[in-house]
């Protein structure tokens, strides 16, 4: 999301200058000489001076308080970290091929599926212990690159891959059912985090 304001902004920047730069190439070719001879102003009109006018001093603008109904229920403060300075970014360190020849399945996951396990393979991801010592930065810088919008954070990725490369099964289905993956049935289980109510 954030990358199409910034596009925008680009977008909106290069018309302005696009505009003052026509406005001045029209003001000379169709505007009439303005200019005026130094002799030809009325010695009257030269003699002329402005006192400043002084102007009383403005209030800071007061917003009216509102008072709150006590039968009215407040919705709890909900905090949403800032997505980090692009400067902040830090690509993560990825590895040529899978250990041993055989990568972890990363569909397990909840929020990765068969297209995000291949671009994980492509940027050098194959195992859980990889993407759980993804640190903040890296976290966005992946994010970014995938253009995600938080998914990852919101989603839990790096708690996710630390349950499952510590080998805490229970842990992991309690929390996150069977992931992105489908039990014996046919059906994705969702656990306590992945429930939608």
């Amino acid at each position: 999301m954030t990358h199409y304001l910034i596009e925008l902004a680009v977008w909106m920047l290069a018309f302005f200058f696009a505009g003052c730069l026509l406005g001045v190439l029209l003001k000379k070719l169709f505007a009439p000489d303005v200019s005026v001879a130094a002799d030809s102003v009325p010695a009257a009109a030269a003699s002329v001076t402005y006192a400043p006018v002084e102007t009383a001093p403005v209030p800071p603008a007061v917003e009216p308080v509102r008072a709150v109904s006590q039968t009215k229920k407040v919705a709890p403060e909900v905090k949403v970290s800032a997505p980090s300075k692009p400067g902040k970014m830090e690509r993560p360190k990825g590895i040529a091929a899978a250990r041993s020849g055989k990568p972890d399945k990363l569909q397990r996951l909840s929020g990765v599926g068969p297209k995000n396990e291949k671009v994980l393979h492509s940027l050098g991801f194959f195992h859980f212990d990889q993407i759980a010592a993804w640190t903040s930065e890296q976290i966005e810088w992946v994010d970014n690159h995938l253009k995600f919008n938080g998914r990852i954070r919101r989603e839990e990725w790096t708690k996710q891959a630390r349950l499952l490369a510590e080998g805490k099964e229970q842990e992991f289905a309690r929390l996150y059912g069977t992931g992105g993956m489908k039990n014996r049935q046919g059906e994705k289980l969702s656990g306590s985090r992945t429930r939608k109510s």
